[in-house]
């Protein structure tokens, strides 16, 4: 291990930023050589046969249950990048497990492995030891304040990627706790882009990858944290109780790869585009975890909880099965979604099999003592069965808006209507944009056209008039509709936030804690009085969201009278989202026929 810190402080480049560092700082440079040093030498990984065997043993007790599927394919084309670039592999994260198996598979192609860099929050004896000796650099979750940590560990990623060494880690930086990807965090991210433009080997290819379950016993744990719950610390009494959780669910993951790119010459163009200036890491990463949403499959733990939580009542498998159809149809159907699922819908085994699997997990309910078995939500299970849900909604989100942006463009009559339309659309891709991903402005427009092109496979873009039979046709086209499904939870949890801003006293600057737990407590109010359509709008992830649209818009500082009316605008405004969309739901909610 000194050998390789010794080597690292002797290059050039090292004591160029080193110097640079003492002037900065301007401490005694002994301090400042001891602490470069401890920190190296806290994050050296190294790839250990012994250590890699072993730990290849303990995470497959930790997957013994799971089984993967990926697309050989993709993995031979990834191999012969493999031999020319270092590859960045940049996963989802919904499991503590993701890495593992993305290693598992990858190595298993004949890929180098990677360094993977891991939350030091899992650095605990003995599991973080032998985690480092197969080949794990553990950062820690705050670097905010230790100038010399950050020095040290940007100068040992940058000689990972100059020695041609794969790396890894999630774009997300921790576990979903919704379903749904959460914004990318961006710290690892530049230092690979700083080593990578600094280095003068070839350029390091970014491997976008979605990692997706059926199933997660980690699922319940996440869903009452997003609920404010404290996360238990992870040592071996944690390690433990997670190996017995494992064993409690037959589980399928599967592993697809988004479209690859080079990292330095994606920057640069980037640079080469005005409006990103500044913003070319945010950009990014953004398009990563784009990537990886476009190759996220629909899994069908996913479509059955979509249809029950849109029944909001329990069904027969002949009622599920019909609920279930239209949804079918349309990621069948549509030019981006990512795959499709095996088994036909003529035959209801899988359907069937995953209501059965979903029971078992205690995530719904099932009634036999009636003349048909019925399936349902249980009870404070609503959560959990959005997350399963959530792991498809961005492939639904464009029809959502879609879908919205016609009924309001129908309530606005005062201007042209295909203006209002997109108008409508562009709106609210920014007022979703903390929860969603998103193409660039103009292809976000051409996948709206696709949309309506669904609806309308005769419309021609280039028509001088728009009329409001032909949108009221569009929208007719468009059952079963999906914008009240996929979108009520975020904009109810938006309208919760804005509520609470609008009493906050428009004197003082906004605290973030104080307002979120007034969110929560408002919010659980709301559901139980029933003005509020789910459990599952009332989250942390959700409101946070909402927190950072409002800072956005400048809703959080103190300003006076103006920032009150502002900040009553907003709610308006949400109130005024959720109408029309309880008033789609209304149009849409038709009995389902009886068996």
């Amino acid at each position: 291990m000194r050998t390789v810190v010794e080597d690292l402080m002797q290059t050039e480049r090292f004591r160029d930023r080193f110097e640079a560092l003492c002037e900065e700082l301007d401490a005694p440079r002994s301090a400042i050589e001891q602490g470069t040093v401890e920190a190296l030498e806290h994050m050296i990984a190294r790839h250990e046969p012994l250590a890699m065997a072993a730990w290849k043993r303990l995470g497959g007790l930790m997957s013994r249950r799971c089984r993967i599927e990926v697309d050989d394919r993709t993995l031979a084309g990834l191999r012969e990048i493999d031999r020319e670039h270092s590859i960045a592999w940049l996963p989802s994260h919904r499991s503590y497990i993701d890495t593992f198996l993305l290693e598992e598979v990858v190595q298993g192609a004949g890929i180098q492995p990677a360094y993977v860099l891991g939350g030091d929050n899992i650095d605990f004896w003995p599991i973080g030891s032998l985690m480092r000796r197969a080949g794990t650099l553990f950062i820690r979750r705050s670097t905010h304040g230790d100038p010399v940590y950050r020095f040290a560990l940007r100068s040992y990623i940058a000689h990972l990627v100059e020695q041609g060494h794969n790396l890894t880690w999630s774009i997300e930086g921790g576990r979903t706790r919704t379903g749904k990807m959460r914004p990318p965090r961006y710290g690892a991210l530049r230092y690979v882009v700083d080593a990578a433009r600094a280095s003068e080997g070839p350029d390091v290819m970014v491997v976008p990858v979605a990692v997706i379950y059926d199933q997660l016993a980690e699922v319940a744990t996440m869903t009452a944290e997003a609920l404010g719950a404290d996360k238990r610390s992870e040592g071996i009494a944690w390690l433990i109780e997670y190996l017995r959780r494992q064993q409690t669910l037959r589980n399928k993951a599967q592993i697809a790869f988004g479209e690859p790119f080079l990292m330095r010459e994606r920057i640069e163009q980037l640079e080469d585009d005005p409006q990103v200036e500044g913003h070319e890491i945010e950009r990014l990463g953004l398009e990563v975890c784009y990537r990886i949403n476009r190759v996220t499959p629909a899994i069908p733990t996913a479509i059955v909880t979509l249809a029950l939580l849109a029944a909001e009542r329990a069904l027969t498998l002949t009622q599920t099965i019909a609920q279930m159809a239209p949804i079918l149809h349309y990621l069948r159907e549509h030019p981006t979604t990512p795959t499709t699922l095996g088994a036909q819908l003529q035959n209801p085994g899988w359907v069937r099999a995953s209501l059965d699997q979903l029971t078992d997990s205690g995530v719904l309910e099932r009634f036999t003592g009636g003349d048909e078995t019925i399936w349902q939500i249980a009870p404070d299970q609503h959560l959990v069965a959005a997350f399963y849900r959530n792991t498809l909604i961005h492939l639904l989100i464009v029809r959502a808006i879609a879908e919205l942006a016609l009924f309001r463009a129908l309530e606005d009559s005062s201007v042209d209507l295909r203006e209002s339309i997109w108008n409508q659309a562009v709106d609210l891709r920014q007022l979703l944009k903390f929860d969603f991903f998103f193409a660039n402005r103009s292809q976000f427009l051409e996948e709206l056209r696709a949309e309506v092109a669904q609806f309308d496979p005769e419309w021609n873009v280039d028509e001088p008039e728009l009329t409001r039979e032909r949108v009221e046709s569009w929208l007719e086209r468009s059952k079963p509709h999906l914008a009240h499904l996929v979108l009520r939870p975020f904009f109810d949890a938006y309208l919760v936030v804005a509520e609470q801003l609008r009493r906050w006293p428009h004197d003082r600057e906004v605290d973030q804690k104080r307002l979120l737990d007034r969110c929560l407590g408002y919010g659980q109010q709301q559901v139980r009085q029933r003005v509020l359509h789910s459990p599952e709008s009332v989250t942390l992830e959700l409101f946070r969201s909402a927190l950072k649209l409002a800072a956005q818009l400048g809703l959080l500082l103190g300003k006076g009278r103006d920032v009150y009316g502002q900040r009553k605008a907003f709610a308006e405004q949400m109130r005024t989202i959720v109408g029309h969309l309880d008033a789609l739901g209304r149009i849409q909610r038709e009995p389902i026929a009886a068996t």
